[in-house]
């Protein structure tokens, strides 16, 4: 068991059980895939069909993958008991610098703190933080994600492409003629020609290597694009 980073009482940990803290997806139970608002589709940084038990949940995923420090992220990643109630995190996100996160979204960003105490002790024992992130947080920032997940179902349908020639053209093209637009490198009225060089840009820009202005209008041939300084 790794060293606790944060102060944690035994006490309040003892109040939460589990049978494993390795992270995998939990199977969504068809009675709450009716119950919830639910959603699914497949991502990048969790390469499998997601399961998302609200529009929040959804539109945060979004925003993981389009955070270029955010290596990996699991949707409802394990099952806990809190005081003998059964409780799953929203998600288990994973960076390159900060402690392993475990995730809970909530309307006004406020859990039961006879839940959200003995939670944040438990997980801070496994050097992991437990947050609580506000709803609203995420959908103040709705038209980043949903381009984003547009961005990630472009990706998965042509996950079987090869754009390693297509990705130098578009790096060369964006440092010699400097910041520009989609349309400048995806024809419009030839989609099919340029099509590995969409391709090609959608996965610079989520790796990190390419910027664009996704946060205010949706994405389309538009949309400016730069390379990361």
């Amino acid at each position: 068991m790794a060293a606790p980073a944060f102060p944690f009482d035994p006490s309040l940990a003892r109040l939460v059980k589990g049978d494993s803290l390795e992270p995998h997806q939990q199977i969504t139970a068809p009675k709450f895939k009716t119950a919830c608002d639910f959603r699914q589709q497949y991502m990048i940084k969790h390469p499998f069909l997601s399961d998302f038990h609200s529009r929040a949940e959804y539109l945060y995923a979004g925003l993981l993958e389009g955070d270029k420090t955010i290596i990996s992220y699991i949707p409802q990643p394990f099952r806990l008991r809190v005081r003998g109630r059964y409780y799953t995190p929203d998600n288990y996100v994973v960076s390159d610098s900060a402690p392993r996160l475990v995730i809970e979204l909530k309307p006004g960003g406020i859990m039961r703190e006879d839940q959200q105490v003995p939670l944040t002790h438990f997980i801070a024992q496994y050097g992991m933080r437990f947050e609580v992130i506000s709803n609203e947080s995420v959908y103040e920032r709705k038209v980043e994600a949903e381009n984003w997940l547009e961005i990630v179902r472009i990706l998965h349908q042509a996950r079987e492409l090869t754009t390693t020639d297509a990705e130098q053209d578009v790096l060369e093209t964006l440092y010699q003629r400097g910041p520009c637009t989609l349309r400048d490198i995806i024809d419009p009225g030839d989609r099919e020609r340029t099509y590995l060089h969409e391709i090609a840009l959608f996965r610079l820009m989520h790796r990190g290597h390419v910027a664009a202005e996704l946060t205010d209008q949706p994405l389309d041939y538009s949309t400016g694009v730069s390379l990361c300084a």
